[in-house]
């Protein structure tokens, strides 16, 4: 399954990874450059945001197999992204339909 996967820092590196094993708390990642150990992970699955860090990275030969702890998941971003554009939809008309104080 492809991922987006954010090497997160001060300068974020971001690649295209795929998700080859998943555990209870943690996953493992097949990634085309190496990823060091305990950096910060941003990962984006289908609809799941994951947040993380790299507890081990080796090079099988044609890529490199990076192991993430998981330490924050968040599931149904298309229904939040939707929830969250009606909310500003609703703040944007009621600004439009309040009077303004004459100045």
């Amino acid at each position: 399954m492809p991922a987006a996967v954010t090497v997160l820092g001060a300068a974020p590196e971001v690649m295209t990874a795929r998700v080859a094993d998943v555990s209870g708390s943690g996953l493992l990642l097949a990634t085309p450059r190496p990823i060091q150990p305990d950096s910060p992970l941003r990962i984006e699955v289908e609809d799941v945001l994951l947040l993380g860090e790299v507890c081990r990275c080796q090079n099988d030969g044609a890529q490199w197999r990076v192991a993430v702890r998981v330490h924050h998941s968040l599931s149904g971003l298309k229904e939040l992204e939707r929830l969250n554009r009606a909310l500003l939809d609703t703040d944007k008309e009621a600004r439009q339909r309040t009077p303004r104080p004459d100045r």
